[in-house]
């Protein structure tokens, strides 16, 4: 019997040691899309959104261990029936970007099916009555209300003017007496993340439900973070900033923190119609245009980094945002150079780096992601004819 265990042991041993190498030589390569023109790259990244919506499995990488032991951890929960990391990057922005980025594909091509595809989706997120089906435990998943407003303004059934209702009331939980939204309940800490994930839903929430103080929280949360959250010389975002001890946290090059402030400060600064506002937008369009690396777009980190390869969430996020202010033209040439770095033969966005697991600590691998196909079919969707 012990020499039966001992044999186990060594075996599992060597297995360990081997699994790597074994891992990494079945890997297979990504095969890039063969890029014709700008509608077939939009034909490819649509059909492959459909086959994420049909899915309940997030592709998004929320977890950056690729090892073994976190494949053993996957498989002893799927035993055990635990859904507990599941649910959480279910009900969570990467699944709304996509969805988001699903209905401006159908507006932007009248393409209906779309539209029922994410309208049968939304079954699973909120009740005839507009009910939410998910609790709101993050600020993250304002992000679903954006797509509630788009569902009422399309289909004019109230449940999704409901829904909106809820997760706007919800987010007060996360307000504090100084008007800040913190990320987390309970933590006096303002990330960046809140300027892109929040305040493009507030602005349309106030449009929408005639609600005015939630146009002006979004004011109050861009100006705060271009005041606190950005580093002296170039204005490049910082990741938080730790309200009780007025000190900046975190990375000050990381490109999808300047992404999520230049898509909230996009939408607030052609809303309000803010000259200062669109001028720091202007200022950014530069400063992010030198900062482009050679083949034309922008790693996870900006500048100096060991890896620059693009990173497709970023790169998304900055072009998008520039797009929706009329600051940057995004052509058809654009989007093939574009596609051809991060868009694969099944249409999927890829080269996404995952989930941020906390400040400093930034995920390190890349792939394909529910956030980086809605932000390129959103894109995709703004091309001027």
């Amino acid at each position: 019997m012990i020499v039966g265990l001992l044999s186990t042991v060594i075996l599992m041993q060597c297995f360990l040691i081997a699994y790597p190498i074994i891992e990494r030589k079945l890997r297979q390569r990504t095969v890039m899309l063969r890029v014709e023109d700008a509608a077939s790259i939009k034909s490819a990244v649509a059909l492959a959104g459909r086959r994420m919506l049909s899915s309940r499995r997030v592709t998004m990488s929320f977890n950056d261990d690729e090892s073994l032991y976190a494949l053993l951890a996957k498989l002893k929960n799927r035993v055990l029936g635990r859904r507990t990391h599941h649910a959480y990057a279910y009900y969570n922005f990467p699944f709304a970007f996509l969805l988001n980025g699903l209905l401006d594909y159908s507006v932007a091509t009248g393409d209906s099916d779309v539209l029922k595809r994410v309208e049968s989706k939304s079954k699973e997120f909120i009740d005839e009555a507009g009910v939410l089906k998910f609790p709101i435990d993050k600020l993250d998943q304002a992000t679903f209300g954006l797509m509630f407003l788009t569902l009422f303004e399309l289909t004019k059934d109230d449940r999704y003017l409901t829904g909106a209702r809820r997760i706007f009331e919800e987010m007060q939980a996360f307000k504090g007496e100084d008007g800040l939204y913190r990320y987390r309940i309970g933590l006096n800490v303002f990330f960046i993340d809140t300027v892109g994930l929040l305040c493009p839903f507030l602005v349309r929430y106030s449009q929408v439900a005639g609600v005015p103080i939630a146009m002006a929280d979004a004011e109050a949360q861009v100006k705060f973070a271009l005041a606190n959250c950005v580093e002296p010389s170039k204005g490049l975002a910082i990741h938080a900033y730790d309200l009780a001890s007025e000190q900046a946290l975190g990375s000050v090059n990381w490109a999808r923190g300047m992404g999520w402030l230049t898509l909230g400060l996009s939408v607030v600064a052609r809303e309000a119609r803010d000259p200062a506002l669109m001028e720091a937008m202007r200022r950014y369009a530069d400063i992010l245009g030198d900062l482009r690396e050679p083949y034309g777009y922008w790693p996870q980190f900006l500048g100096h980094t060991n890896d620059r390869q693009i990173d497709s969430s970023g790169t998304l996020m900055f072009l998008h945002a520039f797009q929706q202010c009329g600051i940057w033209n995004i052509d058809g040439a654009e989007v093939k150079s574009l596609a051809a770095l991060c868009v694969d033969r099944r249409g999927r966005v890829v080269q996404s780096s995952g989930d941020t697991i906390y400040i400093n600590k930034y995920s390190r691998l890349k792939g394909p992601s529910e956030l980086s196909q809605g932000l390129m079919l959103s894109l995709l969707s703004g091309l001027k004819p």
